[in-house]
């Protein structure tokens, strides 16, 4: 995709919500304790997240008296439900009016537009409900992290760019450990995006294989119109060729403003039992003056952050990408592994991808944004490593205005931290495949202190107040974290 552009959402005007519009709505819970996750002053942890468990039965009370007033659920996780209804449904139950908000066209939202309570609104939900759960947002569109038949093998262009199966397991330093007969056998990694057409020659004829799942709404396991998921998943079977891979698809082939929100696609994860899940979308948590990061977590994201805290305290590494020029969330929570974005040259030299976000959040104190880095281009287009796309699809014909390849030909040159994000979590793959005791937080530590230092460039100018990109520098830096990776030296001390 393109790196960030502000453009606020704007309400179409004059408009009422179409009362027959369909919403995903995400619904917390108290649990334990006398506030849920919305109301709570401190931030949640892996530690105090089970305290607002759903007691045994409160959840299943909650959905009947949810399915009483006309909603449906569509995703169910450890401390949160997914339900769908109306926009007529959800402003009766909630005593409320929404709004429909236009998004920017410029980023590649999963949806052109949202119905929300505009500033104002009234809000006088239903109290026997409201007695039941913590509290029910919308969810916002999320953002992917990217920008006749195929072949197996990629077409030439004439600059330098990187063979996935070839340079990215060589750069990320895999190569000696597949030398060792570790390829991630044994190990489930899930990954949630647009979907996955893995009958491309490329997956087929290289003997990588796959399950695909639907996240609710989404449709036909085998397509990917966004062509997001297909792309970016080859990083991970560069790097961790015989992994269980498992592949979460949001995408409604049918209606692009349909599909899943990654709350319903990470609660159909976990049903998978994945030990790593690696997500390269995000929300973009800018403020209004549209250079700076807002200083709390939305209260409709709070779900979100209260599943992927639980997937965590329970074991699971949780990857997401460090954003392309957005404040990313949930990249941002500390106890996920953030991957941001490091540039290899033809001549070895590195420097930070001034494409990938580095900032340090105002939300979670002391959080700074990546932790490490995998490989990714530079601006404006982020062209660096040649993947395989559906044919005609949209990255594949979309691409094709600038990275040299042919429309239809079934290939695309593109990276950002959607392509660094599944490259780190294959790496985890092959950690966990020789020690499978080591928790998430082991993990971060092992590829932190054996990360290769990036000491030139600078971040992205998007994601930084000062509009210039933070500067990489000796040692652990702002710009590019401990560096990039080193899978041969984690994976000794592993």
């Amino acid at each position: 995709m393109q790196p960030f552009k502000p453009s606020p959402p704007s309400p179409a005007l004059n408009e009422s919500a179409p009362p027959d519009a369909q919403l995903r709505i995400a619904v917390t819970f108290k649990g334990r304790a006398s506030a849920g996750p919305t109301k709570l002053a401190a931030r949640l942890s892996s530690r105090s997240i089970l305290s607002f468990e759903p007691a045994p039965g409160e959840m299943e009370t909650a959905i009947e008296a949810l399915r009483q007033r006309g909603f449906t659920v569509s995703g169910r996780g450890r401390m949160t439900v997914s339900v769908r209804g109306s926009v007529a449904q959800f402003e009766e139950v909630f005593g409320t009016h929404l709004t429909p908000f236009n998004l920017s066209k410029k980023q590649s939202y999963s949806s052109d537009q949202v119905f929300y309570p505009a500033e104002g609104a009234p809000w006088n939900p239903d109290p026997a409900l409201s007695a039941l759960i913590d509290d029910a947002y919308i969810q916002w569109p999320h953002i992917y992290l990217a920008d006749p038949g195929a072949s197996a093998r990629p077409p030439a262009v004439g600059y330098y760019h990187l063979d996935v199966l070839k340079d990215v397991p060589a750069k990320l330093n895999a190569a000696h450990i597949h030398k060792e007969r570790h390829h991630g056998e044994g190990i489930r990694v899930a990954m949630i995006d647009t979907g996955f057409d893995h009958s491309h020659p490329f997956f087929t004829r290289n003997g990588f294989t796959s399950s695909v799942v639907l996240a609710p709404s989404a449709t036909n396991r085998r397509t990917d119109p966004g062509s997001h998921g297909t792309g970016e998943s080859a990083n991970v079977f560069a790097v961790a060729p015989k992994v269980t891979f498992i592949g979460v698809k949001l995408g409604d082939d049918d209606d692009p403003n349909g599909g899943a929100s990654i709350l319903e696609g990470f609660q159909e994860a976990l049903k998978h039992k994945p030990h790593v899940i690696t997500v390269s979308m995000c929300y973009d948590l800018r403020d209004n003056d549209g250079v700076s990061e807002l200083k709390e977590l939305p209260n409709g994201l709070k779900a979100l952050e209260a599943e992927i805290q639980a997937a965590i305290a329970s074991g699971i590494v949780v990857v997401f990408s460090a954003g392309n020029g957005h404040y990313a969330f949930p990249a941002s929570m500390p106890e996920v592994l953030c991957v941001g974005g490091t540039f290899v040259a033809e001549d070895g030299a590195m420097k930070a991808s001034d494409y990938a976000s580095a900032f340090t959040s105002a939300i979670y104190s002391g959080r700074h944004v990546p932790d490490v880095c995998g490989l990714v281009g530079m601006l404006p287009n982020a062209d660096y490593i040649m993947l395989p796309v559906p044919p005609g699809a949209e990255i594949d014909t979309g691409n094709a205005e600038h990275d040299g390849t042919t429309a239809g030909d079934g290939w695309a040159v593109f990276s950002g931290t959607s392509a660094s994000a599944p490259q780190i979590a294959a790496v985890c793959a092959l950690l966990l495949q020789k020690n499978p005791k080591l928790t998430p937080a082991e993990i971060k530590a092992l590829l932190v202190r054996t990360a290769i230092d990036v000491r030139e460039g600078s971040a992205s100018p998007a994601s930084d107040p000062e509009g210039l990109g933070i500067k990489a520098g000796p040692g652990i830096d702002g710009a590019t974290g401990a560096g990039l990776v080193d899978a041969f030296a984690a994976w000794q001390q592993a």
